[in-house]
C-alpha cells in the first residue's frame, strides 16, 4: 500500500509519498516540484509510480501556489515567476535539511525532478547543490538567462512589463548562478533525464536540447546517464509514455 502524508517540512506544505510499511525507513528520495499555476497534488501520479519502485517522493508546494496561495492576481503571479523559482531553490534546501534530520534519505541518494516550472527549478538546483545526485527535467529549461530574457521580451510586448535596461540586467544577473547551461561541468557524473514535446510553445524544447548536446560534448558521460526523450507530436503535456520512461529511469539511476 502507498501512503500519502500531508505535512509541513520547515514550514513548507508538502506531501510525502512512500510504501506504507517503509515510510519511517531511510529510502532513496526524490523531491518533485510542480509547474506554474499547478499544485503539489497534481503530481501525485508521478509520486505513486515512483513510490511503487521503492522510492520516497516529496511534493512541496511552491510559493503562491496551492496551500501557499495568497489570492494574488494572475498578473502579479506572472510577474513573480522567478521569485517563485528562486524561493523554490531555498525551499529545496530546507526540505532536504528536514529530511536529513529525520534520517529519511538513504546514503545521500537524493534526486530532483519536476514539470515545467518544476523542471526549471530542478535545473537550477543542480547548479546550486552538489548533494542533488541527479535529476529529471520534464518540459523544463536549463538556460535560465535565455528563458528569462524571452519572458521579459514577451511581457514587454504585451504591455505587462516595462523595465529599463538596467533593471532587466539586474534581474538577469540574479539568475546567472543557477543557469546550469553555462556550468555544464557541474553535471559531471550526475544522471540527467529530459522529456519534452517538440510542439511545446510554452517552454520550447530547443534550449534543453542544446544543453543536452553540450553536455555530451563537454563531459564524458555514459549514454544512459544523460538522456533526452523528444516526442514529435506532443506539446506542453507529458505523455503517459514519457512519465513511465522517467519513472523507470529514475528508479534505475538513483
Amino acid at each position: 500500500m502507498i501512503a500519502v502524508q500531508d505535512i509541513k517540512l520547515r514550514g513548507i506544505p508538502s506531501l510525502i509519498v512512500s510504501d506504507e510499511k517503509r515510510k519511517s525507513l531511510s529510502l532513496p528520495t526524490v523531491i518533485f516540484w510542480h509547474g506554474f499555476t499547478s499544485a503539489k497534488e497534481h503530481n501525485l501520479h508521478y509520486a505513486f509510480l515512483l513510490a511503487k519502485e521503492g522510492l520516497r517522493v516529496i511534493l512541496p508546494a511552491a510559493l503562491y501556489h496551492g496551500d501557499r496561495g495568497e489570492g494574488i492576481s494572475q498578473k502579479k503571479l506572472s510577474l513573480s515567476f522567478w521569485d517563485i523559482v528562486l524561493q523554490g531553490i531555498r525551499d529545496t534546501s530546507a526540505v532536504r535539511d528536514a529530511l536529513e534530520e529525520r534520517k529519511l534519505i538513504a546514503d545521500g541518494r537524493l534526486f530532483m525532478a519536476g514539470t515545467s516550472m518544476g523542471g526549471i527549478l530542478t535545473s537550477g538546483a543542480l547548479a546550486a547543490f552538489n548533494w542533488v545526485k541527479g535529476g529529471a527535467v520534464l518540459m523544463g529549461n536549463p538556460s535560465w538567462e535565455t528563458f528569462a530574457r524571452q519572458q521579459i521580451s514577451r511581457l514587454t510586448q504585451e504591455g505587462v512589463l516595462n523595465l529599463s535596461v538596467e533593471e532587466t540586467e539586474k534581474q538577469v544577473a540574479a539568475l546567472r548562478p543557477y543557469d546550469i547551461s553555462t556550468q555544464v561541468e557541474k553535471i559531471k557524473d550526475r544522471p540527467l533525464f529530459f522529456w519534452h514535446g517538440k510542439l511545446d510553445d510554452v517552454v520550447p524544447y530547443h534550449s534543453a536540447y542544446a544543453f543536452y548536446q553540450a553536455l555530451h560534448e563537454a563531459v564524458d558521460v555514459q549514454e544512459d546517464n544523460a538522456v533526452f526523450h523528444l516526442e514529435p507530436a506532443s506539446g506542453h503535456k507529458v505523455t503517459r509514455e514519457g512519465m513511465l520512461a522517467m519513472v523507470k529511469w529514475v528508479a534505475r539511476k538513483i
